[in-house]
């Protein structure tokens, strides 16, 4: 099978490393890159020996790839891959889907009548904490759910300018929790905060009410240390998914064993209540460079992919 073609509309802060990882991965070929900054379109040009566009119409015009990522500024995310749907062009588009819900929906319209592929880039899901905290929820080790608590909070990235906490940040744990818990929620509060940054919500906390869960969300630009981690109470266990690091701590409930005993429960629980602690470890893979071999393997063997879970995350997040 011959290579695909790849191109990359948008190579700041995130784009730079869509731009890498097409670079290390063998199976595509890096044909252009498009920037309205000419500076850093011609600095990475110059690094990935790769064509640069200050316009991202003549880029696709010429080069015509299989794929392109478009990792632009999020109010430029519904023009630009509307631009690359109506030519035909398979597009990886950076998280949130769009700014509103009525852009996301006519996008999606969009990419159903132009037949290509259409991947909005949650991340978190191509995690292999994520993956594997998926398989201990589905074997059951955790009985049932019946809370998620996710913490995502940190500095504020000068980067973003046009997007609010809820929007960059917090609908990634949104998103995570609709995958692990297969479902949506049934009512959703939410309380966002303007502390530092007086035209957009710098902290946000989401309460979410599923049919047999619940969960918490924090999400902040404040926090003066970066924190990434996920913990899950289930009726059989509990489990602390650490993202950064990749690591799981699992700690199975001794519940079951007092029912093979005769003791008095609260006798059991002072002896013998310890959690029995399992390590649980994963290979350490980059998730982005995972979401990307995702996306071309969709491509190369026209797998179907369904977009709307995006969708869902980002009308949470707009409560």
């Amino acid at each position: 099978m011959s290579k695909l073609n790849v191109a990359v509309i948008g190579v700041g802060n995130m784009g730079k490393n869509h731009v890498r990882a097409y670079s290390e991965i063998s199976k595509v070929r890096l044909v252009a890159i498009s920037d309205l900054n000419e500076m850093l379109g011609n600095t990475l040009s110059n690094e990935f020996n790769v064509k640069y566009y200050k316009n991202y119409k003549k880029m696709l015009d010429v080069k015509n790839p299989d794929i392109v990522s478009v990792c632009v500024p999020t109010s430029l995310h519904y023009g630009i891959a509307k631009e690359c749907v109506k030519m035909g062009v398979n597009v990886l588009l950076e998280k949130p889907i769009a700014m509103d819900i009525s852009d996301a929906e006519k996008l999606l319209k969009l990419v159903e009548e132009n037949n290509i592929k259409f991947l909005v880039g949650h991340i978190e899901r191509y995690n292999p904490v994520v993956k594997k905290t998926k398989e201990i929820i589905e074997r059951g080790d955790l009985g049932k759910i019946t809370a998620i608590i996710a913490r995502r909070v940190g500095g504020f990235p000068p980067q973003i300018k046009d997007a609010n906490i809820a929007v960059d940040l917090a609908i990634h744990d949104i998103d995570i929790i609709n995958y692990l818990l297969d479902d949506l929620p049934v009512e959703s509060l939410v309380n966002k905060q303007k502390n530092h940054i007086k035209k957009r919500e710098d902290s946000v906390e989401f309460f979410l009410k599923y049919k047999q869960s619940s969960a918490y969300i924090q999400a902040n630009w404040i926090t003066p240390v970066k924190i990434r981690k996920l913990n899950i109470t289930g009726s059989e266990g509990y489990l602390e998914m650490d993202y950064i690091n990749q690591q799981i701590e699992f700690y199975k409930s001794n519940y079951d064993k007092f029912k093979e005993t005769s003791m008095d429960f609260s006798d059991y629980i002072l002896r013998f209540s310890a959690p029995d602690k399992i390590n649980i470890s994963v290979a350490k893979k980059e998730p982005l460079k995972e979401e990307i071999l995702y996306f071309i393997n969709c491509v190369e063997n026209n797998i179907k992919i369904d977009s709307r879970f995006a969708l869902e995350a980002l009308r949470i997040a707009l409560t």
